[in-house]
Parts: structure tokens; C-alpha cells; sequence
């Protein structure tokens, strides 16, 4: 019996390692200091076709981090505005996560983020560490940087 309970225990401990889980930036959007929704937001990768939003209302996004390059721009616009561009600069990492998730890709953002001033008027780092984010629920619990217009 105790060892039916000790082997019950080991599974019931057991990570669930996520395939969608991506290393990824999660940043919120402010005016005038407030936390505030974008509406009509658009946000696409920069040297490729990747559409990550396309006309929403959002408060935040993820924007996730290419694994084989240190830089990843994107091309964000606001309704009928010129596109703003900007430029995350960070250092990957792997760390161990356990026997069954193996390795995950981390990252520190290493520069304030490069930006046009179109309507973005400041990128502020809140927080460098930038960790594994679920695409599933595509929700942002924590933040990375601040996007203020």
C-alpha cells in the first residue's frame, strides 16, 4: 500500500511541460501613466510576415523572442498612424526545467528597447527577465516592458 501511494505521489507531483509555452516579451500599453487598451492595434514581426495581432483592443501583448538571435523588431500601428518600430536587444539562456520539460529558452532584455517616435513616446523595461509565456491562454500576468503613447 505504500508503495501504491508513494508511486501516486511522484505522479501527482509531475510538471506539465506545455508545447505552446514560448520565451516572450510581455509588455502593457500606458497613456498619460494609466494602463490603458490600444484599440485598432496592429503588430507584425520585422524581416518576416508573422501577423501577431491584427486590429485588436489590448492592454498588453506578448511578443515573442527569436531562440536564434539576440535582436527581434516589430512593426506596431495604430489604426491609420504610421507604424511605430521597435527593437528588443537581450541575451538567451537555457535552464534546466526538469527530466520530462528538459531545457527551456530564457532571456534578459540587455538595452532599454530602440523605438520610432511615430506614437510611441516612450518603451520603459519594468522587468529584464524574460520567461516562458503560454500562447494558449495568451494571457499577461507579468510585464516586461511599458509601451506609453
Amino acid at each position: 500500500m505504500l508503495h501504491l501511494l508513494s508511486v501516486l505521489a511522484l505522479f501527482s507531483c509531475e510538471e506539465f511541460c506545455e508545447e505552446s509555452a514560448r520565451t516572450a516579451v510581455a509588455a502593457k500599453f500606458y497613456v498619460d501613466g494609466n494602463e490603458t487598451a490600444v484599440s485598432n492595434l496592429t503588430i507584425q514581426g520585422l524581416r518576416n510576415d508573422s501577423v501577431l495581432y491584427r486590429n485588436v483592443s489590448r492592454k498588453d501583448v506578448l511578443l515573442p523572442l527569436n531562440p536564434t538571435s539576440d535582436t527581434t523588431a516589430y512593426l506596431m500601428k495604430v489604426g491609420d498612424a504610421p507604424a511605430d518600430t521597435v527593437t528588443i536587444v537581450y541575451s538567451r539562456h537555457a535552464a534546466f526545467i526538469s527530466a520530462k520539460c528538459g531545457c527551456a529558452g530564457f532571456a534578459d532584455i540587455t538595452e532599454k528597447p530602440a523605438h520610432t517616435l511615430h506614437l510611441i513616446k516612450m518603451i520603459e523595461i519594468v522587468n529584464p527577465s524574460v520567461g516562458q509565456v503560454s500562447y494558449r491562454e495568451n494571457v499577461v500576468n507579468a510585464e516586461n516592458i511599458r509601451i506609453i503613447y
